[in-house]
């Protein structure tokens, strides 16, 4: 086990880099394919909303983050949108067509035994009780056990806690693939913490963002990008962020606010986009950058 903490993800993602390539716990070839490996790898962010970084080499991927933030919060787990940005989802569909990890899907459509989605949880639990223990999502569910599952979701659950007046977050992910998958994630998870941050100020507003707490039981590097991450680990990493999302996109059930009902079907089904800006700056970067 290792831990890392640090301000930015920026700064932690260089050092975890780092630590893979060139003094990883383990070395090991799932599915025949070599990875180098951290077990139960914890990462501690204070300042979570700087989501993403620049490097010469590699930088977050924009049009994908882009993309993908506005797949999520749709809460569709079909693949026609998203596939346009990322082949490989094509090859993880379920006979329907359909994708296990679709989180936006998970956290926000799906409802359980009582008609309650994981979202509308979270927040119902922390307005009845500040102080709760008990404000959890679950992503990874026992419906995805089978073998022939081609789509077995990284995320097992997301845990938020109020204490000291601040929202913190804590993700538990079974597998990271360090270059392909963690940085997405994580500009993804920060939003949705901005998100919950944004829905309980209004009823405690004294709140405030806390820390972001990541453990991925398997933060992983393969062989194919070791060279990569050399180029990389050679420049600087600098922060970046997406803008802050101080309007919700969805209410407190985890539904589309119906001012942004219309803008995402015309994206999800490829109709021509009509609504070119919303008062949401982080829609509005969202349209900019799929674009590109």
């Amino acid at each position: 086990m290792k831990i890392y903490r640090g301000k930015f993800i920026s700064d932690v993602y260089r050092s975890i880099l780092t630590e893979l390539l060139y003094n990883p716990e383990y070395i090991s070839n799932p599915r025949g394919m070599e990875v180098k490996e951290i077990i139960n790898c914890t990462l501690e962010i204070s300042n979570p909303c700087a989501n993403m970084y620049t490097n010469k080499y590699r930088s977050s991927v924009k049009n994908y983050v882009s993309a993908e933030l506005l797949w999520y919060f749709s809460g569709t787990n079909n693949i026609d949108f998203i596939s346009n940005y990322a082949s490989m989802w094509k090859h993880l569909t379920n006979e329907d067509g359909t994708v296990n990890s679709a989180y936006g899907n998970l956290i926000f459509t799906e409802k359980n035994n009582y008609g309650i989605s994981q979202y509308e949880w979270v927040i119902e639990t922390l307005k009845r009780d500040k102080d709760s223990r008990q404000a959890i999502m679950h992503f990874n569910k026992p419906n995805h056990q089978f073998f022939e599952n081609k789509d077995q979701v990284c995320t097992l659950t997301a845990l938020f806690h109020i204490r000291n007046n601040k929202l913190n977050m804590t993700l538990n992910m079974r597998s990271n693939d360090v270059i392909l998958g963690f940085m997405t994630d994580y500009t993804f998870f920060n939003i949705l913490h901005q998100q919950v941050y944004t829905h309980l100020k209004m009823y405690y507003p004294e709140l405030e963002m806390g820390y972001y707490n990541h453990t991925s039981h398997s933060m992983h590097l393969y062989s194919k990008h070791y060279e990569l991450v050399e180029k990389m680990l050679s420049e600087p990493f600098y922060a970046d962020s997406t803008p802050l999302l101080t309007t919700s996109i969805i209410n407190e059930k985890g539904s589309f606010k119906e001012k942004y009902k219309e803008l995402f079907e015309q994206i999800l089904y490829n109709k021509p986009i009509t609504i070119e800006k919303t008062d949401n700056e982080l829609i509005n970067w969202a349209l900019e950058h799929i674009k590109n």
